[in-house]
């Protein structure tokens, strides 16, 4: 998890995550940029930013977009891509949900920042570190990608 962590941070991820939230989004509506692990299917660590569309009822649907390294047999996979989660709570509380969702979002959408399902995907590559410098700089346009 370690090795993959530092992936990320040699490509600058949270960073470049965090540009895309302050240039795209409003930041009574997104939070983020923040780093998730998880071992199932495979280890994998990613740096995610989440937003809701504005209105009372926006918290119906939320969009993840991200940056995630896994590991495979053949490498370390870099993802980039995005997801939308539906609100899976029992009950919508604005002061409590606008207070807690931004220190994470799994509470209010069952979903712990996995990588996207493939057809979700923007790019992906085995991760070569004698190219990091050219992925880390093609970072801020592909994430930008994400956005619809």
């Amino acid at each position: 998890m370690d090795e993959l962590a530092r992936i990320l941070d040699g490509l600058n991820a949270l960073d470049a995550l965090d540009l895309l939230r302050a240039k795209r989004f409003s930041p009574n509506l997104s939070w983020g940029a923040k780093a998730f692990t998880g071992k199932q299917p495979t280890p994998w660590v990613g740096g995610l930013i989440w937003h809701r569309p504005a209105g009372y009822f926006g918290y119906k649907t939320l969009t993840v977009i991200g940056v995630w390294a896994v590991a495979q047999d053949e490498g370390t996979r870099i993802i980039v891509g995005s997801k939308l989660l539906a609100f899976t709570a029992p009950f919508y509380e604005a002061e409590a949900y606008h207070k807690l969702i931004r220190d994470s979002f799994d509470l209010y959408y069952t979903d712990r920042g996995a990588p996207p399902e493939q057809n979700h995907w923007v790019f992906t590559t085995l991760y070569n570190p004698t190219q990091r410098l050219e992925l880390r700089d093609q970072l801020p346009t592909l994430l930008a990608q994400c956005v619809t």
